[in-house]
């Protein structure tokens, strides 16, 4: 698959963000109409050959300037962290019950990945991740996944937002008990609501395997700004698990073994993905 590039609805998206995010600071609509004033100048000559992560990431550095807030959300990644947390040993349990663990593991991560406060969604925690665990997915690449996991093998998990790890984690414990050796990667620093090392310490991942930082705070994977460790286990990794929209929009078309794991939330990640709006995927893509 060709790498992913930015849509004129992006530009309309990046702006929805900023007037979301902004909202979660403030009441204020003066800062409001500020933060997008200051948005519209940065997204005045922007290019649409770029990722649409790169695109909006400046509108997160805008908000942040504009009213003084270095993490808008935080207090929100602490209370999806709890809310995931209190639902784990049921799900968990659910997990480990059923006839194919690791494909409910799977299922479970990727009904995680509906906590994405940046795109201003509603969601209800509890009633959504059991109704997402009893959708298929519209891309089910779980042969493929299954071949590739073998004692041994070395897997780069890319995380992607808070509370949602706690789900990933179901997954991590299958895979260590596969004979699986993983790497978990979180963000260097705050972005939207994506975990961070403080997130990974709270939910236990730290507990199970080595986690590490990507190198910066970018959206996805910034690749000029990944960290020398990032680069070497990317580089090592017999498969990677790209967790998220972001991670899809900056790894899809990268040298790699991967294996897409989210839910389309937006018209143009479903167009790219060639599935329906609000499906769910499992999408390899081998481009060794």
């Amino acid at each position: 698959m060709s790498a992913m590039r930015a849509m004129p609805e992006c530009i309309v998206c990046a702006y929805r963000q900023a007037l979301n995010t902004t909202r979660i600071v403030t009441d204020d609509e003066a800062t409001q109409l500020g933060v997008l004033s200051r948005v519209a100048q940065s997204l005045q000559n922007a290019s649409l050959d770029q990722t649409p992560a790169a695109l909006s990431q400046p509108v997160y550095a805008i908000v942040s300037e504009v009213t003084g807030v270095p993490d808008p959300y935080v207090q929100a990644k602490a209370e999806t962290n709890r809310q995931a947390m209190a639902l784990l040993p049921k799900l968990e349990a659910l997990v480990r019950s059923s006839d194919d663990p690791l494909h409910a593991a799977l299922r479970l991560a990727v009904a995680g990945n509906i906590i994405d406060l940046g795109i201003g969604h509603a969601f209800d925690l509890e009633r959504d991740v059991a109704a997402l665990m009893l959708q298929p997915f519209a891309v089910d690449d779980y042969p493929a996944f299954r071949a590739a996991l073998r004692p041994g093998c070395r897997i780069l998990y890319l995380g992607d937002n808070a509370g949602e790890i706690v789900f990933d984690r179901v997954l991590v414990e299958l895979l260590v008990e596969a004979g699986a050796e993983v790497i978990f990667t979180v963000k260097s620093g705050p972005i939207i609501n994506d975990a961070t090392m403080e997130d990974a310490r709270f939910c236990g991942l730290t507990n199970l395997v080595h986690v590490i930082c990507t190198g910066s705070n970018d959206i996805g994977v910034n690749w000029a700004h990944v960290s020398d460790e990032f680069l070497r286990h990317y580089k090592n990794a017999d498969l990677i698990i790209g967790k998220g929209h972001g991670n899809f929009e900056t790894c899809t078309g990268q040298p790699g073994r991967f294996f897409f794991l989210l839910k389309a939330k937006c018209p143009v990640v479903a167009d790219k993905l060639g599935v329906p709006l609000g499906a769910t995927a499992l999408r390899h893509e081998n481009n060794l």
